[in-house]
């Protein structure tokens, strides 16, 4: 697979600095998803199938100090992340917005003598399922969380992991039957930090708990199922002087049964996996050599060999928060550093190109 075009770019300047949360297709194009820092305020930002702004909706009513994910289904889209209760008291918030962007419900969910706060969410017909980190204040160290709700936002049960240091999920991902979480964890394993990765099934049960990591830095941020095999994406600093990414391969029940360095000569960090056909796409940004970060993609076989890599030239900084296919092209979105505005948000599709090897 090679990547040779990009076919589309546009940047969208808003008066603050701006968070690009999610992309999603609509019938008239895409909507991105984006919350402003400093207001707080969400906004969706409607695009033409030409990446063109077509209308940037407020989302009037929102209450979060911060949105970290969202979802689209039929009946709208959620968004969660936390809300504020006290200066040093974070509590999950959950918002439910119908296909114009008016609000239904929203809540935040408190724990007695708690805070957390949400980073991931995927849903079924019937329930959420929401992954954090969760902290009971007196403990000093946050444990990894993992909740149910009904539509409702009702809690229906919640799981924690963690010890005698923080621990925290970054990403729920549904494997076959089952819910995948994938995070940090500081009180087990190797390193000042270790890759932790949790089967739980939809009743809460764990199936396996797994950490991988050495004497370093060590954190998962993704997980996908390819070829008959749970990958886990994350990034390390235990094996070079600069920040790798890191890909493991596990069995259903949890056995590593290979491990791939994604080394890129400079700080590589990972935002997230995606599958085209008999390939894996692993993206995020590059350091290019005392310049700046630009978007990378990189492509891998089912062995987990790199084939090819695409960096993205483009000015100033740039991170990544996702990517969407659609119509063989990659769209690529997050923020790009604006020396007047601080932040803007940037959409960016490339082509896939022939799948050949």
């Amino acid at each position: 697979m090679f990547l040779p075009l990009t076919l589309l770019a546009t940047s969208i300047a808003l008066p603050g600095q701006e968070r690009a949360i999610a992309l999603f297709r609509s019938e008239a194009g895409f909507f991105l998803v984006v919350q402003e820092d400093l207001s707080k305020e969400v906004f969706l930002i409607l695009l033409d199938e030409a990446l063109k702004v077509a209308e940037i909706r407020r989302m009037d009513g929102v209450k979060a100090e911060r949105i970290n994910d969202a979802a689209l289904f039929e009946e709208g889209l959620i968004v969660v992340g936390y809300s504020l209760r006290g200066p040093y008291h974070r509590s999950v918030y959950l918002c439910w917005f119908n296909a114009d962007g008016k609000l239904l419900r929203q809540r935040t969910l408190d724990f007695p003598g708690a805070e957390a706060w949400a980073e991931s969410l995927v849903h079924e017909r019937d329930a959420l399922y929401v992954a954090g980190g969760y902290n009971t204040l007196t403990k000093g160290w946050f444990d990894a969380l993992l909740l149910r709700l009904d539509r409702n936002f009702d809690v229906a049960w919640y799981k924690t992991v963690g010890g005698l240091s923080d621990d925290w999920f970054h990403r729920v991902r549904f494997v076959g039957s089952n819910l995948l979480c994938v995070g940090s964890t500081e009180s087990r394993g190797k390193g000042k930090g270790d890759m932790l990765i949790c089967m739980f099934d939809r009743k809460g049960r764990k199936i396996f708990e797994r950490t991988f990591g050495e004497r370093d830095w060590d954190k998962a941020i993704d997980a996908i199922e390819f070829d008959g095999k749970i990958h886990v994406l994350g990034w390390t600093t235990s094996y070079a002087p600069y920040r790798c990414g890191t890909l493991l391969q596990l069995s259903e029940k949890g056995k590593i049964l290979n491990q791939q360095l994604l080394d890129l000569g400079s700080d590589f960090s990972p935002s997230g996996m995606a599958v085209v056909e008999d390939r894996l796409l692993v993206y995020g940004t590059l350091w290019q050599k005392e310049t700046r970060f630009d978007p990378v993609i990189l492509v891998l076989d089912r062995n987990g060999v790199l084939r090819n890599t695409k960096t993205v030239p483009l000015p100033n900084d740039q991170s990544i928060q996702g990517l969407l296919l659609w119509n063989e092209q990659i769209l690529l979105y997050g923020e790009s550093d604006n020396p007047i505005t601080g932040k803007d948000i940037y959409v960016i599709a490339l082509e896939t190109g022939s799948l050949s090897k």
